[in-house]
């Protein structure tokens, strides 16, 4: 029962509900989410199993760094001592066991992307390759295992190959999400700096970290005009989010404070979830059937949501978006 709860705690929810909207969208694409079968649950356990390796392995690795940037944070229970490294090593053992099992069960595809994700877990947070203190592929690696994998667990789930479609949706997705996981940085460069870990951040300056941002929501925003549904009123509405994307881009370009710093990036995070759950959303939507009508009151409902969340204060620190 120790290990369970310490299972649950490393599987931090709030983090690990962004995987799920890719592993969605994936059979959602191709239409193939009109009936329920227990593969699509296997995969969201595979999922979730392997991230709670990941957040395991990198919280051992990471430990000192944990102390200085979250000491009373509940979910490092490595550092408030809520755990200790073998029952982390234990966790992430059997979870990793149990998504092995889960992607066997789903067939070779599965399998091979559980098998990928777990070595992906280890190679960025174990010397020595240690992904997460290169600052150049850092962000990219976060971003392919944060989209890529679970896209293509979503694919094995609902029995489907990869094809070019999915490749131009994976590689738009992986764009704007290396430009979110390079604003971690911000958040983190305390203990990162104190323990030598180079960070983009650390390494190129504030400037530069925040032109790669830009470069990665630009280029990710012209390609995704390729892969979102042919409808005006969704791609106006997505487009309102960038918007609001580009004005915390230039609010954290602005600000000194490290408060102020963190309100943008929460900000825009918002957004940034906005865009894909919009999208997963209207696809959903159109492969029920719904008529044109339906389709358009979707949008304008979520769009309406979602500017009001971004509207609402933002939380004191922005909220965690990866397990480094």
């Amino acid at each position: 029962m120790r290990l369970l709860r310490v299972a649950a705690v490393m599987l931090r929810y709030r983090v690990a509900s962004l995987l799920l909207p890719f592993f969605l969208l994936a059979p959602a694409v191709h239409a193939a989410l009109g009936a329920f079968t227990w593969t699509y649950a296997a995969g969201a356990l595979a999922l979730l199993a392997c991230y709670v390796v990941a957040t395991c392995v990198n919280d051992v690795f990471d430990v000192e760094v944990d102390r200085v940037n979250h000491p009373a944070a509940k979910d490092r229970p490595l550092v408030t001592g809520a755990a200790t490294r073998s029952q982390l090593v234990m966790v992430a053992a059997c979870a990793a066991v149990a998504a092995l099992a889960l992607g066997v069960a789903i067939g070779p595809l599965g399998v091979g992307v559980v098998a990928v994700s777990l070595l992906v877990n280890v190679v960025y947070s174990v010397p020595p390759l240690r992904l997460c203190a290169r600052p150049v592929v850092a962000a990219p690696v976060l971003a392919f295992a944060y989209v890529a994998l679970p896209y293509g667990l979503g694919l094995a789930a609902a029995g489907l190959g990869p094809g070019l479609l999915d490749l131009r949706v994976v590689a738009t997705l992986m764009l704007l999400f290396t430009g979110r996981m390079l604003l971690k940085d911000f958040r983190d460069r305390r203990g990162d700096a104190a323990f030598g870990k180079r960070t983009f951040l650390l390494t190129y300056g504030k400037a530069a970290t925040l032109l790669a941002v830009l470069g990665c929501v630009v280029a990710g925003d012209a390609f995704l005009a390729s892969v979102l549904p042919q409808s005006f009123l969704l791609m106006v509405v997505v487009q309102s989010y960038f918007v609001a994307i580009a004005l915390e881009l230039r609010r954290l370009w602005r600000a000194s404070a490290v408060d102020r710093e963190l309100a943008a990036i929460a900000r825009g995070a918002r957004m940034g979830n906005a865009v894909i759950l919009t999208w997963l959303g209207y696809t959903l939507l159109r492969a029920s059937g719904a008529g044109p009508a339906e389709l358009a009151a979707l949008v304008i409902a979520l769009g309406a949501m979602f500017w009001l969340a971004y509207l609402l204060p933002a939380p004191a620190a922005a909220p965690a978006t990866t397990p480094a």
